[in-house]
């Protein structure tokens, strides 16, 4: 049943007379009719009685203008909306974020949701790696996160530039630069490299950069397990300074300096798997960072 021909059919209910119905559409009656006609062979029945009076329903063209009403305002719903997704208005993002943008991530989406209510955000805490991961097999739309290693198909927007920090329980002093052994009589609770693989080369990084190789004492799944780790006092560790800020007041930290320090962090997205939305997502960080 053809949208078209049931726009002709409401406008010639709603007038009654095929004159005045024809003239509105810009049509001729003959085509008007041939119209009403194709109409009636589709839903096997006589719509309109032609009298004196003009055009007037059949019981069965009643049921039919009931119908097609609800029909008619779907399909103008579904335009307006394929309008708005196709200006970046609505539409579903999922979102990738990690412990480094636990303050700026939030923001931002904030402001990009206010801008554009009626889209709709799944966000989920994942290591960079797996972000990257998901980018690239169409799981996530965008993420927060580390740049990507040597992927022609991610793009990547620098935000913030993270920093390796030392991270101890309030009690412990932060022992000199060329002290730092001293930790290992309490031990250091580490990401699992599993988990976190692009933390924990950047900690061996500096590591071996400053020639100091750590006592891990216990190894933890996420950054949040490490952090409260060390605030009950069981060890040191080393997070991201952005990270630990936001968790900030049960532990001490101190941000590191030299080689390997600091790593960018910033907005993650597949290049060729765009969407007007994620434009217009990517367009308002762009703006708002």
């Amino acid at each position: 049943m053809e949208l078209k021909l049931l726009r002709s059919f409401i406008e010639l209910a709603d007038a009654g007379h095929y004159g005045k119905t024809a003239a509105k559409l810009f049509i001729t009656q003959s085509t008007l009719s041939k119209q009403i006609q194709a109409l009636e062979e589709s839903v096997g029945g006589a719509l309109f009685e032609r009298g004196r009076h003009g055009a007037i329903l059949t019981p069965l063209g009643m049921l039919l203008k009931r119908e097609a009403r609800a029909l008619l305002r779907l399909s103008e719903d579904i335009d307006v909306k394929m309008r708005r997704a196709n200006a970046g208005l609505n539409g579903q993002l999922d979102i990738g974020f990690g412990v480094s943008t636990l303050i700026v991530a939030p923001e931002l989406i904030a402001g990009f949701r206010a801008a554009t209510p009626d889209s709709q955000i799944t966000l989920n805490d994942l290591p960079s790696r797996e972000q990257h991961q998901r980018l690239l097999s169409g799981r996530l739309d965008v993420g927060f996160c580390r740049a990507p290693e040597e992927s022609e198909d991610l793009s990547f927007m620098p935000l913030v530039e993270e920093q390796l920090a030392l991270v101890l329980p309030r009690e412990v002093e932060f022992p000199a630069p060329d002290r730092m052994s001293t930790l290992n009589q309490l031990g250091f609770v580490a990401l699992s490299p599993s988990s976190g693989p692009g933390l924990d080369g950047q900690v061996n990084r500096w590591c071996a950069a400053n020639g100091f190789k750590p006592r891990i004492v216990q190894h933890a799944e996420d950054i949040l397990t490490v952090h409260a780790v060390v605030a009950a006092g069981l060890g040191a560790a080393f997070l991201p300074w952005h990270g630990v800020n936001a968790l900030a007041g049960r532990t001490r930290q101190q941000p590191l300096s030299g080689v390997e320090s600091t790593w960018p962090v910033g907005l993650c997205w597949h290049r060729k798997q765009t969407t007007p939305l994620l434009d217009r997502f990517v367009d308002h960080v762009s703006k708002h960072q």
